[in-house]
């Protein structure tokens, strides 16, 4: 019982587990809805080049760093 205690993981390591999993899935969220987004748009309006799909998709890529970027720095 007592070696359990020794080889867990202190409670400020646990903190950062979760503080970078949450940002994993934020950016995740945010790309996913942006590429989800384009392809919508250009099955919408039928254009053969997916145009809204790129542009969306790289536009969310770069939010998605920024806010990465933004909350690291911030904490």
């Amino acid at each position: 019982m007592e070696q359990l205690k020794k080889t867990s993981l202190p409670k400020k390591q646990h903190n950062g587990y979760l503080k970078y999993s949450g940002m994993a899935v934020q950016m995740a969220t945010i790309i996913i809805g942006g590429v989800l987004g384009g392809v919508e748009l250009d099955k919408w309006l039928a254009l053969k080049f997916p145009a809204f799909t790129l542009t969306l998709t790289l536009l969310s890529v770069f939010l998605a760093i920024y806010y990465f970027i933004k909350d690291v720095i911030k904490k």
